[in-house]
């Protein structure tokens, strides 16, 4: 962890942020909600993915940012063998807690892990996922070449961004990475002079970028998909409840039938990638 601080400035940033909001992750999939609601839908997606791959039982998993630990304990049910990091321990011990609350414990190992250094031999797992990671990394590619190394050649990684194109997002000009130079330059100066305190931010890509990234290590894109419609406005909420998660939902369901425009403007961008062989000729 000593390392990832150093190295990368704003983990620090990241983690104390995640740290006092760990309780929150733990809580979202059961509260009510439109982004409580976005949270479990991007989570039983990625799931439909991975039951798609049809991996023995027994593969090796890597999920990097485990939070609270649920993908994780979805994924040991499964029977892989699941390993789990998290660059914030308060995350690791809720995640400990509900792999022995779930009964599998003994199938899923947790611990404090750096994304830029994992500490695992080359092409060891048959799957990685990185789901709500990239959008807080101040060098993703780095992350990502990260995430390819330990991956099995003919293995999977999924990853997800925050999507320079997604609508809520460029709605709400807090967070629309439209504005985004003026954002950190003004909160830069508010920072100096003691009028807030210092906060990460989110990184937006363009998909585009992700995938050209991910090719040039290897990664080849397998499929796609945006998610997430929640709408707000200086991050309060737009449309009251339930609206708003029906709202979501509708929009979501378009979006997954491939319609022009909300296909590409979900909050989110997930990616599914197969790693080349590199004893194949394609």
């Amino acid at each position: 962890m000593t390392k990832l601080v150093a190295l990368h400035p704003q983990q620090g940033e990241v983690n104390t942020y995640f740290q006092a909001e760990s309780r929150y992750w733990n809580d979202v999939y059961t509260i009510p909600g439109v982004q409580a609601e976005i949270i479990r839908d991007r989570h039983a997606a990625v799931l439909d993915w991975i039951d798609g791959l049809a991996l023995a039982p027994g593969s090796r998993v890597l999920e990097i940012g485990c939070g609270a630990g649920f993908m994780a304990v979805s994924l040991a049910h499964r029977g892989f063998r699941v390993h789990a990091v998290d660059s914030v321990e308060s995350m690791v011990d809720i995640a400990r807690t509900n792999a022995a609350k779930a009964g599998i414990a003994d199938m899923v190992s947790f611990s404090v892990g750096d994304v830029y250094s994992l500490l695992f031999n080359d092409s060891f797992f048959d799957l990685v996922l990185a789901i709500g990671v990239i959008p807080w990394l101040d060098q993703s590619e780095l992350a990502m070449q990260e995430m390819a190394r330990v991956a099995k050649p003919k293995g999977y990684v999924i990853v997800s961004t925050a999507n320079r194109s997604g609508l809520a997002s460029l709605l709400d000009p807090l967070i629309s990475p439209l504005f985004q130079l003026f954002k950190l330059s003004v909160k830069s100066i508010l920072v100096k002079l003691g009028l807030r305190r210092r906060t990460p931010h989110m990184v937006f890509h363009s998909n585009r970028h992700i995938e050209k990234t991910l090719e040039g290590i290897a990664l080849v894109k397998v499929k796609a998909m945006t998610r997430g419609f929640g709408f707000s406005f200086f991050r309060g909420s737009v449309l009251p409840e339930p609206l708003g998660t029906k709202v979501n939902r509708r929009l979501q369901q378009l979006a997954d039938r491939n319609i022009p425009v909300l296909r590409s403007t979900g909050m989110a961008y997930f990616i599914l990638t197969k790693k080349l062989d590199p004893g194949r000729k394609y």
